[in-house]
């Protein structure tokens, strides 16, 4: 119970994540190649101190161009791994993406849109389960992390400016402040990771 008495706002931290993510793949054409209802938003744990680092990231639930099964050379094997389904509500999830809490809450209002829209933009231009691969070293991000960074602030100045309702916003003005002090009680999904499965082994 917070201070002062009364109860605490529940907030259904995937639910709001998947509306607004949602929406912004209505909005802003350069996600509008996601189908939204392939992703699943859960929550993840960093007490991490500090402002440096992660405050979410995304899992593609698929090997490169899509594919459920890879195979590797390892030593003097050749091993194939093949990517579980991971199944909610009658659907296939493509994309998992995790929000680090309580970290993501030490972010602002912009800092928060801006942190969904980098993970989301990590996502293939098949949405076939792999990430959008760049060119080069780097592929998650290319050359410059700086000009994928200024690329998603655009996309995020383009979506403020269309004006989507404020019920889909509002949640992102919640501090962690208010969180310690017992105002507000997350709550959401926690999936584990999925892991690939050895499913073939050969000497090679």
């Amino acid at each position: 119970m917070p201070p002062g008495g009364g109860e605490p706002v529940r907030i259904n931290l995937s639910a709001r994540l998947a509306e607004l993510g949602a929406d912004l793949c209505l909005k802003l054409p350069d996600l509008a190649h996601i189908d939204s209802r392939r992703i699943l938003f859960a929550l993840g744990r960093s007490r991490a101190a500090g402002t440096h680092g992660t405050y979410a990231r995304i899992a593609p639930l698929r090997f490169s161009a899509g594919s459920q099964e890879v195979t590797r050379r390892r030593g003097r094997f050749r091993e194939t791994y093949r990517m579980p389904a991971l199944v909610h509500e009658g659907r296939e999830i493509l994309y998992l993406i995790h929000i680090l809490v309580p970290r993501f809450l030490r972010l602002t209002f912009e800092e928060k849109l801006r942190t969904l829209i980098h993970e989301l933009y990590h996502i293939s231009v098949r949405c076939d389960g792999d990430i959008r691969r760049f060119s080069g070293r780097n592929f998650a991000h290319g050359s410059s992390r700086r000009a994928y960074n200024r690329h998603i602030d655009t996309l995020a100045d383009r979506y403020l400016a269309a004006a989507p309702d404020p019920l889909l916003l509002d949640w992102l003005h919640l501090g962690e402040e208010e969180w310690l002090q017992q105002k507000v009680r997350l709550t959401g999904l926690s999936v584990p990771l999925p892991r690939p499965i050895l499913i073939a082994r050969s000497r090679l």
